[in-house]
């Protein structure tokens, strides 16, 4: 009796175990759902923001700010009618910019010099939206109260920040930006209004991305705890327990795997990369002498390293022309994201370190933390020569893998600075034995550099 009764206790402190480790995974995955939102939310207005900052430079470039005060009181001549055209050329080839329009900005109030929220005097033939009521050459238009705390640097000709607001002309950004004249006197300000419309729906449409990939990792969490649950349940069971534990193993494989494809199918220049880059790491982890237990955890870490992708917009991730600056940021913002992602699993606590440091590079150059030599974990330095590797020897949609003994040229020009030199020389003892090259590669491939690939 005394038995059965422990036994229930022993059950009954599993059955509490199970349910704390259920409820920390929740919490865990609410915590990343909501990261993610907030990181999204703050990189769309970040980038919307940057665009009409760089379409107020580019109208006010446009204007003559000494026919300013000629075209206000002389009416519209030719150069107006043509500075129009191109500032309502900007405005409908600018996305998401609502209306674009310049005011001269005195005491009584705006006094219109352009106004493309519909149309403007002079413009007529061609602007479409003539059926909304819209301010003309020489309108004053007066100041909302929203707007007063702006007047005192507007009213001397200097800059103010980005306003956001959300009233009767809906969510917008709205930016002034001065126009000089040559004795470089401010003469009016460009106002430009983005619609921040539909972050909701792109908002919507991201959570439920998250949502799904954080069901699958919640799943899976709880099928490992379950299994852990039924583990320690027979813990006196030594054969039980070791197939236990090889099942789990196999669960996990298949639960990482999982994600893996999840990350590859996101970025469709990558199909199959996470894969071979763990493969690439599998070989020269074992050349490097790692016993079959680490192989098997760098094998893991591998197929997690470009996870943090998850969190990078697709419109950027799968952009087919040139990235800008502050794109090739949030590309490379997936390190610290991937690490971020996990850094809490603590049934494997080694499993962010690919993610988070795949990008470092010994010279100390890398990013995100600028580790040199090495600090970098080696389990880093293998991923970084895998994942170099197949970045030029694999099939793009866009081009075509390149040459083999190109790419192995290249990977022993940037050993020492670009890559571990260990870890380099572990490849190229591998290349000599013929088990990196495709079976079925007969010596074709590009020659050219792989920034001159890139771009064609």
């Amino acid at each position: 009796m005394k038995d059965k009764s422990e036994k229930t206790v022993h059950n009954n402190r599993h059955r509490l175990l199970m349910i704390l480790f259920a409820l920390l995974v929740i919490v865990t995955v609410v915590l990343i759902v909501v990261t993610s939102m907030v990181i999204f939310n703050r990189t769309t207005r970040n980038y919307r923001e940057q665009i009409i900052i760089n379409t107020s430079r580019l109208a006010a470039e446009q204007i003559d700010g000494n026919k300013i005060d000629g075209w206000l009181a002389n009416g519209a001549d030719d150069e107006y009618i043509k500075t129009g055209r191109v500032l309502n050329s900007i405005l409908n080839n600018t996305p998401y910019l609502q209306y674009l329009y310049v005011y001269q900005i005195k005491s009584d109030g705006c006094h219109v010099v352009f106004d493309f929220e519909t149309t403007a005097e002079g413009l007529t033939e061609y602007d479409e939206r003539l059926d909304i009521d819209a301010s003309v050459l020489g309108d004053v238009v007066e100041f909302d109260e929203s707007f007063e705390e702006y007047l005192p640097s507007l009213l001397s000709g200097g800059r103010i920040d980005t306003i956001e607001s959300n009233d009767t002309y809906g969510w917008l950004l709205s930016r002034y930006e001065p126009v000089f004249d040559s004795n470089g006197k401010c003469a009016a300000y460009v106002g430009a209004d983005i619609s921040m419309h539909g972050v909701y729906d792109y908002v919507e449409n991201y959570v439920l991305q998250i949502g799904i990939i954080a069901a699958i990792f919640l799943a899976g969490c709880i099928l490992i705890g379950m299994r852990l649950y039924v583990g320690a349940r027979r813990a006196d069971e030594m054969d039980s327990l070791i197939n236990q534990q090889k099942r789990d193993k196999e669960l996990t494989r298949e639960i990482i795997e999982a994600f893996a494809k999840v990350v590859d199918l996101k970025d469709s220049y990558t199909q199959g990369h996470s894969f071979r880059v763990a493969k690439y790491t599998d070989m020269l982890a074992r050349e490097l002498g790692c016993d079959e237990e680490t192989v098997e955890k760098y094998h893991n870490i591998a197929l997690m390293h470009d996870i943090g992708k998850i969190g990078v917009p697709d419109v950027v991730l799968n952009k087919p022309g040139k990235l800008t600056d502050e794109e090739f940021d949030l590309i490379k913002s997936h390190a610290a994201r991937g690490y971020d992602v996990l850094e809490s699993i603590s049934l494997m606590p080694e499993i962010a370190i690919g993610a988070h440091t795949h990008h470092e590079r010994p010279d100390g150059k890398g990013y995100p933390l600028g580790l040199k030599g090495n600090e970098i974990p080696l389990v880093a330095q293998i991923i970084s020569v895998a994942d170099c590797f197949d970045a030029m020897y694999s099939n793009r949609p866009y081009r075509s893998r390149m040459n083999f003994d190109k790419v192995v040229s290249i990977i022993k020009e940037i050993s020492g600075t670009q890559l571990s030199q260990q870890v380099v020389d572990a490849f190229l003892r591998l290349v000599e034995r013929g088990e990196f090259r495709a079976p079925d590669d007969t010596g074709g491939g590009s020659t050219e550099s792989i920034e001159n690939i890139h771009n064609k």
